[in-house]
C-alpha cells in the first residue's frame, strides 16, 4: 500500500492510498466511501482486490480522515456537493493513469449513490448498500425517529458544536455543511435531486454493467430506498442481489459487514466472479440467470 495525495479543486489536499497487484493490473478500481466513513475502513477489502490482480485506490472526501485540515472543523466549508467533486476528481485522475484496462467504481452507500453520475464514467460499477436516503420511505416507527434526527437533532448538534460530532453515531466528525445538506436531502422525497436535479440525467445515461449488493438486515439501506435508486439507472445492466445473511451462512451483515474480512468467503467471492467475467468480456450473471432474463424478455 502506498500513500498518495492529490490537490483538490480548492487546492486542498485529498489523501489517497494505492494498492498495487503483483504483476500487470487487470483493472483499476476506485472505492467511493460511505458518508462519515474514512478510507481506512476499506483497507482489508482493497488488499483483497489487489491480491486478485487489480490496482485499487481509496481516498477520503474533504473534511474526513487524511483529507481533513488542521484547525477547527466548524470552519470547514465543505458540502456533500463538494464530495461529489472529490469523487469525480479522483476517478478522473485514476482513469488517466492506465487507459489499457477497465475502470471500475465500487461505491458504498453514498459512494454507490453517486457512482453512475461521475465523469469520466466507469466501465462497470459495484454498489454495496446503496440507496436513496429519504427517511419517509422507512417503515413506521423508524420513519418518525429518522425525521426527528434529520430535522431537529442534526441541526441542533451543528449549532451547538459547530460541526456534527462522530460520537452522535455516524463515525467520523462531519463538516457542518456536509451534515446540514445531508439532513436536507434525507428529508426530501427526491433526496439529492431536490438540490442537484442534473444528477437524474447522468444516472439515466450510464449504460454499463452494475452489480448491486444489498442485505435484508441493513437498517440503513432498506428495500424501498434501494429500489428507488436502482429505478433511476435506466440504461444500466443491473444484477441486483438482495442477500439474507442466513443464505450465506452468516449471522449478520448490515450496512458495514460486507467489508469485514469475515465476509471474504461468503460475499467477496461474488464480486471476484463479477470482475473476472467482466475482464473476460462475458456477462457476469450465471447461465441460469441469463436464461431467466431471456424468458422474461420474450414473455415466456
Amino acid at each position: 500500500m502506498t500513500e498518495e495525495t492529490l490537490e483538490g479543486l480548492d487546492r486542498r489536499v485529498i489523501g489517497l492510498r494505492r494498492f498495487d497487484p503483483i504483476g500487470p493490473a487487470r483493472s483499476q478500481i476506485v472505492i467511493h466511501s460511505a458518508t462519515a466513513v474514512a478510507q481506512r475502513y476499506y483497507h482489508g477489502w482493497a488488499t483483497h482486490l489487489a491480491a486478485q490482480g487489480h490496482r485499487v485506490f481509496t481516498y477520503d472526501y474533504r473534511g474526513i480522515g487524511r483529507s481533513r485540515q488542521s484547525g477547527s472543523l466548524a470552519r470547514d466549508p465543505t458540502s456533500m456537493t463538494d464530495w461529489m467533486d472529490d469523487a469525480a476528481l479522483v476517478q478522473g485522475v485514476v482513469s488517466r493513469r492506465d487507459r489499457s484496462v477497465p475502470l471500475i467504481a465500487i461505491g458504498h452507500s453514498f459512494g454507490g449513490q453517486i457512482a453512475t453520475t461521475l465523469r469520466p464514467a466507469a466501465d462497470a460499477i459495484i454498489t454495496v448498500g446503496a440507496q436513496g436516503g429519504y427517511v419517509g420511505r422507512f417503515a413506521f416507527p423508524q420513519r418518525l425517529r429518522l425525521h426527528a434526527v434529520m430535522r431537529a437533532l442534526i441541526p441542533a448538534l451543528v449549532r451547538s458544536a459547530g460541526y456534527l460530532p462522530g460520537w452522535a453515531g455516524l463515525g467520523e466528525d462531519l463538516p457542518p455543511n456536509v451534515a446540514l445538506q445531508w439532513a436536507r436531502w434525507c428529508s426530501s422525497p427526491e433526496y439529492f435531486f431536490s438540490e442537484r436535479p442534473q444528477l437524474a440525467q447522468l444516472m439515466a445515461q450510464w449504460s454499463g454493467p452494475l452489480l448491486a449488493l444489498s442485505f435484508t438486515d441493513d437498517a440503513y439501506a432498506t428495500l424501498p430506498n434501494i429500489r428507488w435508486l436502482l429505478d433511476r439507472f435506466d440504461n444500466a445492466r443491473i444484477d441486483h442481489q438482495h442477500i439474507d445473511p442466513a443464505d450465506v451462512a452468516m449471522t449478520a451483515i448490515g450496512h458495514f459487514g460486507f467489508f469485514r474480512r469475515g465476509s471474504a468467503g461468503s460475499l467477496w467471492s461474488r464480486v471476484d466472479r463479477f470482475l473476472a467475467a467482466l475482464i473476460r468480456g462475458e456477462d457476469a450473471r450465471t447461465a441460469d440467470e441469463r436464461e431467466i432474463l431471456a424468458d422474461l424478455q420474450y414473455g415466456r
